[in-house]
């Protein structure tokens, strides 16, 4: 396996279009932005056999930087998440912060594995991103 972290505007044309059709959630804002040809931050992808099998990515929202992660299937469970978050980690992507952003549960325990202290969003009703309750 190897692990590259770059900015993400940097993916190639077919790599963006790979990631958005087999490693994001169906109408997420990720993949949605990855057709539009709108990326931002930075990436931290894993590759097998020159495949890509995951990736994480962080960007800067509403003022602090979030951490958003998906691995392949049949590589889940296997720390590639992990790695790929301490690819952006190591390359200092969260380090003028405080805390950063995460929107679903995973990212929760992958933020907690990585000692970074978070605050969870929830989707609200009118699909905007709201602060999570305990």
């Amino acid at each position: 396996m190897e692990l590259f972290v770059l900015k993400t505007d940097r993916l190639r044309a077919s790599e963006r279009r790979f990631i958005a059709d087999h490693l994001t959630r169906p109408e997420s804002d990720f993949q949605r932005s990855l057709l539009a040809g709108i990326v931002t931050g930075t990436i931290a992808i894993c590759l097998d056999q020159g495949e890509i099998i995951g990736w994480a990515r962080s960007e800067v929202w509403q003022g602090i930087p979030t951490l958003e992660a998906f691995v392949a299937p049949a590589y889940r469970r296997r720390g590639v998440a992990t790695l790929c978050a301490a690819g952006l980690r190591t390359e200092g992507v969260f380090r003028d912060y405080d805390y950063i952003g995460v929107f679903r549960p995973t990212m929760v325990s992958l933020a907690s594995r990585l000692g970074l202290i978070y605050t969870s969003f929830k989707r609200a009703p009118d699909g905007s991103w709201v602060k999570a309750t305990a």
